[in-house]
């Protein structure tokens, strides 16, 4: 890897810790930018689980005010989240490498579509009536988290969906409720690729370092756009990206 090469790296992990706090959808930046160096499909997947992790870190603790008195439903749903991860990194694991590779681009072409459903989710989870239905929310969860330790990117969405059908809470609650159970998806995933995914660890420190960089200080700038102009900007870079490995397969 030459000096360029961790200039990008560093940088799409700014952006990607910004996007993530701003609009979510962050990954469409690190994982092209980790192919970009020279990573198969594989291995920049792997090193992008891993190197998102201290945004997911960032984004929890600023949470706990909103996480007052769901101590108990957050660790059941984590639980979920923590088997559905282990589920989704071990068919990534052991799986050919050529099924991830067929299968890249469709995952990054559903991430755009989840990204660009974001804010009719949003909107749809503020008016919805809500039922409590513990057991049907944790399936939910487990199911979602088999995706995020698969691929991961657009997981947030994914869940944000699962929880505004079964809980009857306020948005910033729910949200802080995905960040824990994101986190949990990203640890988990994180310690199996590590013990034996081909991660490239110079990626995984140069984009990690960024994420916390971008969560912090990033993110200013990007509120600066328009919601609307931040996500087309991250969707129209994913579509290229699988209109690239499209080509490539």
């Amino acid at each position: 890897m030459d000096v360029a090469d961790a200039v990008l790296l560093a940088a799409a992990g700014v952006i990607t810790g910004a996007i993530n706090a701003v609009a979510g959808g962050g990954s469409m930046v690190s994982f092209p930018a980790l192919m970009a160096t020279g990573l198969s499909p594989l291995s920049a997947n792997v090193t992008n689980l891993i190197a998102t992790l201290p945004g997911y870190l960032s984004a929890a603790a600023t949470s706990r005010e909103e996480l007052t008195g769901q101590r108990a439903r957050v660790r059941a749903l984590a639980v979920a989240a923590g088997l559905g991860a282990i589920v989704g990194t071990t068919l990534l694991l052991v799986g050919p490498e050529g099924t991830f590779k067929a299968l890249a681009p469709w995952l990054v072409l559903l991430a755009c579509g989840l990204l660009a459903a974001q804010p009719f989710v949003s909107r749809w989870i503020a008016r919805v009536q809500h039922h409590t239905a513990p057991t049907r929310l944790v399936v939910t969860v487990g199911i979602a988290s088999i995706y995020g330790g698969y691929f991961g990117a657009g997981l947030g969405i994914v869940l944000l969906a699962a929880l505004g059908l079964t809980l009857e809470e306020p948005l910033p609650k729910l949200n802080a409720i995905k960040q824990v159970l994101s986190l949990t998806v990203a640890i988990v995933s994180a310690i199996a690729v590590a013990l034996f995914g081909p991660v490239s660890w110079l990626g995984v420190v140069l984009v990690g370092a960024g994420t916390l960089v971008g969560g912090r200080v990033g993110v200013h700038a990007a509120r600066r756009l328009p919601d609307h102009v931040l996500r087309g900007l991250v969707i129209a870079l994913g579509v290229t990206v699988a209109i690239v490995l499209l080509i490539r397969n």
